[in-house]
């Protein structure tokens, strides 16, 4: 301890030493979570999905954080709108930037974050809401490699508009369809989500495309665990 120190700052130091906090926040002594994304098409199996990893890793000790989706936050703007995708796209890149930061959960657990910010300024691109210099500037910032290295895994879900139909009304209390639960917005945005990932999996790996249409859930689930925890592995594998 510094001789120069003055009364306070050694005081400060025993405080500093007694939390740990020069380890607490360095990163290369504590990893940040990893983070995965699920995002695509009404009804593709995204929501039942992240459920059953997040109760696996949950039971396997791990601390998991799935952040409330932006669409049951954001429930003051209309849908018929781009600035709707805008701020909830935002609401999610907010959570993915502070939890990048620090080292309260082992796993994050996004329902919709970057990925479906991107794919949302397509669809609103193709109802002539935005201009293509704007989506375009739009998807820019949400793929910005300030934080796009963050997102460990990707995965864009997609079913049939007549099976997710049939998978939408078997609980719902009314066959009143909505904005985005109709059969050909589904298909419009499966076709989208096909298409982004076309464009968008040559640059980033951790990108993966899953058609659930023909997979009962138990399938759909051992299918993308399996391939989550391989790449959080080979992750692990890669040195720092």
């Amino acid at each position: 301890m510094s001789k120069n120190k003055n009364a306070f700052e050694r005081k400060a130091d025993r405080i500093h030493k007694y939390l740990k906090t020069r380890k607490r926040y360095d990163q290369s002594f504590l990893p940040r979570p990893f983070f995965l994304e699920f995002t695509g098409s009404p009804d593709a199996g995204k929501t039942t999905t992240i459920k059953e990893l997040d109760n696996f890793f949950r039971k396997m000790g791990l601390r998991v954080w799935t952040p409330q989706e932006g669409a049951e936050v954001i429930r003051h703007i209309p849908r018929t709108t781009p600035v709707y995708n805008l701020r909830t796209g935002l609401y999610a890149l907010t959570a993915l930037i502070d939890q990048s930061f620090g080292h309260s959960y082992d796993i994050v657990i996004f329902d919709r974050c970057v990925f479906d910010a991107y794919c949302w300024m397509m669809y609103w691109e193709g109802k002539e809401l935005l201009t293509p210099e704007w989506a375009k500037l739009y998807q820019s910032f949400f793929l910005s490699p300030l934080w796009m290295d963050k997102i460990d895994v990707a995965y864009f879900m997609v079913a049939d508009p007549k099976e997710a139909m049939k998978r939408n009304r078997l609980n719902a209390l009314s066959n009143k369809m909505g904005e985005t639960t109709n059969p050909a917005t589904i298909k419009v945005l499966a076709d989208r989500y096909r298409s982004a990932y076309k464009d968008l999996s040559p640059r980033y790996p951790q990108l993966r495309l899953l058609d659930t249409t023909k997979l009962n859930q138990r399938k759909m689930i051992k299918s993308v665990a399996t391939k989550v925890l391989d790449m959080l592995i080979q992750k692990i594998k890669i040195p720092a």
